[in-house]
């Protein structure tokens, strides 16, 4: 059990720290407004597309291919995405429609790319490749959902048409490089090393720099009514999402590494990217902000006893 813990905390708390110092940094003066909004642009639009390019373009998704398991892993992601949506307009009725998008997007989408298929790998090493596959859906229907969810929840009074959604899903950077980087997996396309390296270069900017710029917007106004709809939505990542899979996972007949995968990517924290796209599309930054911070925190503990869990009874 300590293993496991000590595992967790190995992968989660540097990122905690890496927010932290972005906090610091602003509050020194060694950064700025300006350039925490830029360092949110570049990541958006470079860092984190080049790293689910890195994913998906390393792995072999024609020998890992199971139609079964990425129906699945969509149709979860679709519904319970949902289910949380609709429980919002009871819970936060009449709260700010910023407010209720912070939530829905932070209680929903993971940091799969990011952190979930580093802790597959190292847990499950060559039997969690379908963590790759799986991504490449996972990751277009995050997306679409976090588009929709963010244009009609935001502020900006942005109106959804059939026409709107399909352009921005076209031109949403993430979904752009996904796109390709299946293609390229499909085709057996080698990029040349110097393309290869920039790629690399790229995407090894994504965490740190999200993380720094989040840290900068950081604040923090007390326990007050955002601040436990932030931790009621962090709740609802790292507890009821994984167990939930798990639960209905089992029943559709998953056992074993696809339990464990399901089960994981799942239990990371919120999603980096989704704070990143809330930011620049309209909603509030605090919920936001905390919820990433939040369930990072939480998510050291709650994936440590979940893979405890599975070890004990022996579905790892």
């Amino acid at each position: 059990m300590l293993d496991n813990l000590f595992f967790s905390l190995n992968i989660v708390m540097p990122l905690v720290i890496l927010a932290f110092v972005g906090y610091a940094l602003k509050r020194i003066g060694l950064i700025s407004d300006a350039f925490a909004a830029g360092g949110n642009k570049a990541v958006f639009y470079l860092a984190i597309p080049a790293s689910l390019f890195s994913s998906i373009y390393n792995a072999n998704l024609s020998e890992i291919f199971d139609l079964r398991f990425m129906i699945f892993a969509a149709v979860w992601t679709i519904l319970s995405m949902a289910v949380i949506w609709a429980l919002t307009y009871v819970l936060l009725k009449k709260k700010a429609e910023s407010v209720i998008s912070a939530f829905v997007n932070g209680a929903f989408r993971g940091n799969i790319a990011i952190l979930a298929l580093p802790v597959i790998d190292n847990l499950l090493g060559d039997d969690g490749a379908k963590g790759a596959m799986a991504l490449t859906v996972i990751i277009i229907i995050y997306n679409i959902q976090s588009i929709i969810l963010l244009t009609l929840h935001s502020e900006k009074n942005n109106r959804l048409t059939a026409s709107s959604l399909a352009v921005a899903v076209a031109r949403n950077p993430p979904i752009v490089w996904v796109a390709v980087a299946i293609l390229f997996s499909l085709l057996n396309i080698n990029l040349p090393d110097f393309a290869s390296q920039t790629v690399s270069n790229l995407s090894s900017m994504a965490v740190p720099v999200a993380l720094i710029c989040l840290g900068a917007n950081m604040t923090f106004k007390g326990f007050d009514a955002k601040f436990r709809y932030a931790l009621y939505s962090s709740l609802v990542k790292v507890a009821i999402m994984p167990v939930g899979v798990s639960i209905f996972a089992y029943l559709a007949g998953f056992r074993g590494t696809d339990l464990t995968i399901l089960m994981i990517m799942n239990a990371v924290p919120a999603a980096v990217a989704g704070y990143v796209m809330l930011v620049e599309i309209g909603g509030d930054v605090y919920v936001a902000a905390t919820n990433v911070i939040l369930t990072t925190i939480m998510s050291a503990f709650t994936l440590s006893m979940l893979i405890f869990a599975f070890l004990q009874m022996g579905i790892i």
